[in-house]
């Protein structure tokens, strides 16, 4: 699995499937009872970015998705059954979001509605230089939170297997739920073959998450100790929420459009090696992770004291392989000390408070402050963030689906440069969603290096920086 830009993809030609609804279930989805209760929060945040921009006429392209291989021979009805049973699982993926009133009132398809037909869609007569833009044009059309359905399966077919590929709405899905789908539609595909497919744990209701996080969010005050240890943590760092560290060249409130970048820091054995460097500190890869970033981050702006604002997942056992948006965010916060290991060791605690923190619903404490005046509105607008994934614990690792696969989102509008920092079985990568302007690339390239050179004081084997290739060329510059 690689986690990536969708240019990176690039898949052989073939015939073009995309499975849509039938003329029954999309009859059946347009009535959809409503479902009642509140959206999640990360959801509301989405769907009124976007009803904004629709009301705009912009482009929303707030999916993501992921593609990979299939080294079997395509079969339309199996397919057809893998997403059905697929979409049956997932209470999430049948729900869609009424926006037309007052407030979101989102509504459930029926499990006995759902039923796909295949539809082929005509080719690119320039494979090589269309093959992208027909995916986005697809997902354009169909990822979107207001009309079901908000994802689109399809199939590049070949003689010798085919490409699947996968885009979602992200008031739906969230990074993890996109790591688990080509092992999940792996399963259902080669069940609806008769072939023998490892029996799928018990998946449940993000329906049932939204609700229990209102409640837990309406339990919650400017005194409970979450919001207070937030309050404090924000005040301590001026009332601001973490920036890029190197300037990307935007003007406050100027967004440009989004260019992913990435750099392989380590590979196989140099991977361990900073794996023991961080267990020999008493602590895990993770804060490792976190204290690498805080010695950057001091390398580039003299800094003593680290902040950044980490994505965590909000899992139970109940929903480890439930299909949804079980996120929430919160602050990794420490002192720096003078040494790699002391900083892990901080690490360490820090990331363990930022755990307890994300018990409880972001939105309560950024409340808190904005209406305490302790954090200004626009701090909110486009915030700077790292997510760590380790990729080898995804169930799918091994089979050909997922070690093919790509993940990916949409590439839309950004006023930062947030963080994807990646573990696979043979490397250690970073990757931002980054402004696709000249000077975003090269600040992304400038802390890239710096990470180069901290890795490397601790001895490490780090793989060279090619500023100029993430800087790269052909820029979409401020506008699209």
């Amino acid at each position: 699995m690689r986690i990536g830009a969708l240019a990176e993809l690039s898949p052989a030609p073939g015939r073009v499937v995309v499975l849509r609804p039938s003329r029954e279930c999309q009859s059946a989805a347009d009535a959809a009872p409503v479902s009642p209760g509140a959206p999640s929060f990360l959801q509301a945040d989405h769907l009124n970015a976007y009803a904004s921009k629709a009301g705009a006429g912009g482009v929303h392209r707030a999916w993501t998705g992921t593609c990979g291989e299939f080294d079997v021979a395509f079969d339309e009805a199996a397919y057809i059954e893998a997403l059905t049973t697929f979409v049956c699982r997932h209470e999430g993926l049948r729900t869609w979001f009424d926006l037309s009133g007052a407030r979101p009132e989102r509504h459930l398809v029926p499990v006995e509605a759902i039923a796909f037909e295949a539809v082929e869609v005509e080719a690119p007569a320039d494979w090589s230089g269309g093959w992208q833009d027909l995916l986005v044009s697809l997902w354009d059309e169909q990822c979107r939170p207001d009309s079901w359905t908000p994802f689109l399966l399809g199939a590049i077919v070949r003689e010798e297997g085919f490409t699947y590929f996968w885009g979602c709405d992200h008031a739906f899905t969230d990074g993890a739920s996109q790591l688990m789908v080509p092992a999940e539609l792996g399963a259902a595909y080669a069940a609806a073959l008769g072939a023998p497919s490892p029996e799928l744990p018990g998946a449940d209701s993000f329906v049932t998450y939204a609700a229990a996080e209102q409640q837990l969010a309406a339990e919650c005050d400017a005194e409970t100790p979450a919001v207070r240890e937030w309050v404090d943590i924000v005040s301590r760092h001026g009332g601001r929420l973490p920036r890029f560290p190197v300037d990307l060249g935007l003007a406050p409130g100027e967004t440009a459009p989004v260019r992913i970048r990435t750099w392989t820091a380590l590979e196989g054995e140099a991977v361990d090696s900073l794996e023991e460097l961080c267990r020999a500190a008493c602590g895990r890869f993770t804060s490792g992770v976190f204290a690498l970033l805080a010695h950057v981050e001091q390398r580039l702006t003299g800094s003593s004291d680290y902040l950044g604002i980490t994505v965590l997942g909000t899992r139970s056992q109940q929903t480890a392989t439930s299909h949804g948006w079980f996120c929430n965010f919160a602050p990794v916060s420490m002192p720096l000390g003078e040494t790699f290991p002391e900083t892990v060791l901080a690490a360490e605690k820090a990331f363990g408070t930022a755990r307890e923190l994300a018990r409880t619903p972001v939105h309560v404490p950024l409340g808190a402050m904005v209406a305490g005046g302790v954090l200004a509105p626009t701090e909110l607008a486009s915030p700077q963030m790292v997510s760590y994934l380790d990729v080898r614990k995804f169930p799918g690792a091994g089979t050909t689906p997922f070690d093919t696969g790509l993940h990916f989102t949409g590439e839309g509008r950004t006023a930062n440069a947030s963080l994807w920092v990646n573990r696979f079985a043979d490397r250690f990568e970073m990757a931002t969603q980054s402004p696709d302007t000249e000077q975003g690339g090269r600040a992304v390239a400038t802390f890239f290096e710096a990470l180069h050179d901290v890795l490397a004081d601790l001895g490490l084997p780090v793989r060279p920086v090619d500023a100029n290739q993430i800087i790269g060329t052909g820029h979409a510059g401020h506008d699209r």
